[in-house]
């Protein structure tokens, strides 16, 4: 047993020997659900169906009582073809020039070696991303990272763990052990939690259709969670984590500020979008709009990054802007409906009930990891969502979310 599977154990016993047997303690992950078989390559896009225009011939989703793992929740039809075929065929040169250079999804056309990682000096961690016994990091901010549900490079993203300074320390557990922590009970262990998951992740239905099947959460997460919510607890979401429980769970989503879905039209907010969009190895600049709150200490102006950038349904009236991204996508149409404007929002802060919330879409893979700007803004986000200032300020500012 390793050490994070270590650091999972001591957490378990804490929480008792249920705890203990929903853990896995193994390096797997959850391989990404596929994208229908004919859409362009990487890009999450379309069914082979005629070109469809208008929104109200669109198909979205139905509840079902039992779906493929004998759980509740929805079924949504394949992603359907939307903008004109020019954009069509550029998105499918984009994606084959992505993954022909190396950018596609982890594991596909990556280095055999990857380089270390090599941490900001000024946060004053281990040089080589803290490999070795300091790993997982000895500091005084108690830090749960949330994790599976989509692929991602484990020990790179660990690497950059270590370098978000030597006053945090790091524990991962995985969907669904760790559901139990994301309850009262399991927040007096951690003083913030960071999200790198996605939740109720989609399921390729197995008739065929290309349909995929999106399970709900359990009852006792849901509850546990809100009281998490209401107690007061620092949430810091990255990237893929606003795709969690988008179609069943529209609550989890009015936490993040946002809502995500690639693979099926989705309806956030009684507005339905035909698939959301990701755009692998985008060359972004990234503008500081508040430089004024701590999160964006050290920042300057801004920086670029080659990252994977998000065409998706984000709240921009609920959450207090951060960053922007310099991306636009080529036909927004592709990704949303007319009705929805594109947002290039890329991070927030905002409250949740009685908790600090901070999301940023940036932090695909290693690209954005191993930038020095990067690894700032998340210390600093992680720093501003234990810190009692935070905490009292979401507990002046509650945003009501639960019912």
């Amino acid at each position: 047993m390793d050490r994070i599977s270590n650091r999972f154990l001591s957490t378990a016993l804490v929480l008792g020997t249920v705890a203990v047997a929903a853990f896995g303690f193994s390096e797997l992950t959850f391989a990404q659900p596929a994208a229908p078989a004919a859409a362009p390559a990487g890009r999450g896009a379309a069914a082979q169906r005629p070109m469809q225009y208008d929104p109200a011939t669109w198909v979205g989703c139905h509840r079902v009582a039992k779906g493929p793992d004998g759980n509740s929740g929805e079924i949504c039809a394949p992603s359907i073809r939307t903008g004109t075929p020019e954009i069509q065929e550029r998105l499918a040169a984009e994606a084959a020039a992505n993954l022909a250079a190396g950018r596609g999804p982890a594991g596909r056309g990556a280095a055999a070696t990857p380089a270390p990682m090599v941490c900001n000096p000024a946060l004053n961690a281990v040089a080589g991303g803290g490999r070795g016994p300091t790993q997982g990091g000895r500091g005084k901010i108690r830090v749960l990272v949330v994790v599976k549900g989509h692929p991602y490079e484990r020990g790179l993203f660990d690497d950059f763990l270590d370098c978000l300074g030597a006053d945090i320390t790091w524990t991962r557990a995985d969907h669904p052990g760790a559901d139990l922590l994301m309850s009262p009970a399991g927040g007096k262990l951690f003083d913030a939690y960071l999200f790198y998951d996605l939740g109720g992740a989609g399921q390729v239905m197995p008739d065929g259709s290309g349909d995929r099947f999106y399970p709900d959460p359990s009852p006792q997460l849901k509850k546990d969670y809100e009281a998490l919510l209401k107690q007061g607890k620092g949430m810091v979401f990255i990237h893929h984590a606003s795709a969690a429980w988008p179609h069943v769970w529209p609550e989890y989503s009015e936490v993040v500020g946002g809502a995500c879905d690639w693979f099926a039209p989705v309806t956030v907010r009684g507005i339905l979008d035909p698939h959301h969009g990701f755009y692998q190895g985008t060359e972004q600049r990234i503008t500081v709009v508040d430089k004024t709150s701590p999160i964006t200490q050290g920042l300057g102006d801004g920086f670029d990054v080659r990252d994977e950038a998000y065409a998706c349904a984000w709240f921009p009236e609920k959450v207090h802007p951060l960053l922007t991204t310099s991306f636009a996508p080529p036909d927004p149409l592709v990704n949303l409906n007319p009705k929805r404007q594109y947002s290039n929002l890329a991070a927030w802060y905002k409250a949740a009930e009685n908790s600090p919330v901070f999301y940023t879409q940036i932090g695909h893979d290693n690209n954005p990891w191993r930038n020095p700007a990067y690894q700032l803004l998340i210390s600093n986000a992680i720093k501003w969502a234990a810190s009692p200032e935070a905490l009292a300020w979401a507990k002046k500012n509650p945003a009501k979310i639960f019912k």
